[in-house]
């Protein structure tokens, strides 16, 4: 989160060698990387309950610190607050949580865990 909210302070001028498509990629990898983040709350045995309720917790965490930091860009100077960017922060945390939780799944089917949820 410390590092989307330094990115996001940055100027046009600062960011002026970036294309705006490679603007939304950036936004997309940050916001999976954060949901990615946001998943490891839970551990592996309890990804398998209820995942798809677990990553739309995640999604719904991702776009929420989105929503600040557009917020937060509407104050940087030449920067402004993008619903567009809002949508790859979306898209990003949605792609996360869905490989984390299907990465639990791959992992708790070939490598079943003993462990009681907690």
């Amino acid at each position: 989160m410390a590092i989307i909210f330094k990115l996001s302070s940055l100027t046009n001028e600062q960011l002026e060698d970036l294309p705006q498509v490679w603007d939304k990629l950036a936004h997309f990898c940050e916001y999976a990387t954060l949901a990615g983040c946001f998943a490891m709350w839970w551990s592996r045995a309890q990804w398998s309950k209820r995942q798809w309720l677990r990553v739309l917790v995640v999604t719904a965490l991702v776009v929420a610190y989105g929503c600040t930091d557009e917020f937060h860009q509407s104050f940087v100077e030449g920067r402004d607050c993008s619903p567009l960017d809002l949508v790859a922060d979306l898209l990003g945390g949605l792609t996360g949580g869905s490989v984390y939780a299907l990465i639990c799944l791959l992992l708790n089917r070939f490598d079943p865990l003993r462990e009681k949820d907690g």
